[in-house]
């Protein structure tokens, strides 16, 4: 649970800060994001991010295929915070195709804590004041840490991690080897999420997707479909697949390097997700490394 410094907690607020510290569900409805066109916006969750971000608290290792702007990037962020300031001596460390895109993939991480609640807020211990954190790295009083990291082949190389995050999996250079070097580290109950848009085929993340799907890698793999977002219909496809193409359309918006459909996470049904989210024995036994 945090640890709050600022000012006296009501009794109110006590109850929401011991919830908010049990249920990422619960904790995604203090969340505020940016949104492109409106600006700063409630992180109001899609049925299909409420059931990825189930998937994360079930599952130890997660693969993502998926096309562009469904907002995983924010919803890892969501459960990168999460995990970081209500469970203690967590280590996080998320690779990025490059340094820009590492700094990018932590600002949102610290634009989603600076807009929570003064008593949601585990207090960060490093960098100026206002700055929550350094360019790269949020250490937290609990002894958590998030650190968002440009690709090399050293960068999986580490203290045992709690969560590994592989965003844009297909085009991070190294990614074999980085891999490599972090299953060791993650062996003592670490998780990992890889997350990407296909980038052709016989790569890493390609072949670790075919792995996954035929269920030899031990990796849950997750596809999610433009048409799973609910602001997206015909007209949206035939307008984006016009402007882009062919290939970039099958690259960015059908993720097509596999065209079977029968063996990849099913989000058509989630009616039984909800009666899952108070699993929290799942929850605790996972993020307690047992």
């Amino acid at each position: 649970m945090a640890k709050i410094t600022q000012q006296a907690i009501g009794p109110e607020e006590l109850k929401i800060l011991a919830r908010v510290s049990k249920d990422p569900f619960y904790f995604s409805t203090f969340a505020w994001v940016v949104n492109p066109v409106l600006g700063r916006v409630k992180f109001d969750l899609y049925e299909f991010q409420k059931a990825v971000l189930y998937q994360f608290i079930k599952e130890r290792f997660n693969i993502i295929l998926k096309c562009r702007q469904m907002g995983i990037t924010e919803l890892i962020a969501l459960w990168c915070l999460w995990v970081a300031m209500f469970h203690n001596n967590k280590t996080i460390n998320i690779i990025s195709i490059k340094d820009t895109v590492a700094k990018k993939v932590l600002r949102r991480i610290k634009f989603m804590y600076k807009n929570l609640p003064w008593y949601l807020q585990t207090p960060i211990i490093n960098g100026r004041p206002g700055e929550f954190g350094s360019a790269q790295e949020m250490q937290f009083s609990n002894g958590s840490t998030i650190a968002s990291i440009p690709t090399s082949e050293q960068a999986g190389r580490s203290e045992s991690l709690s969560l590994l995050v592989i965003d844009e999996a297909a085009a991070v250079r190294w990614a074999n080897q980085i891999w490599a070097a972090a299953l060791p580290t993650l062996s003592t109950g670490g998780a990992a999420i890889i997350n990407s848009t296909p980038l052709g085929v016989g790569g890493w993340y390609h072949k670790s997707w075919v792995d996954a799907i035929q269920g030899v890698n031990g990796i849950n793999p997750i596809r999610l479909l433009w048409n799973m977002h609910p602001d997206r219909g015909q007209d949206w496809y035939n307008e984006m697949a016009k402007a882009l193409g062919p290939k970039r359309t099958a690259q960015e918006i059908d993720g097509d390097f596999l065209s079977s459909g029968n063996t990849v996470f099913d989000m058509a049904d989630i009616k039984a997700i909800e009666e899952c989210l108070v699993d929290y024995p799942i929850l605790k036994k996972r993020l307690n490394g047992t």
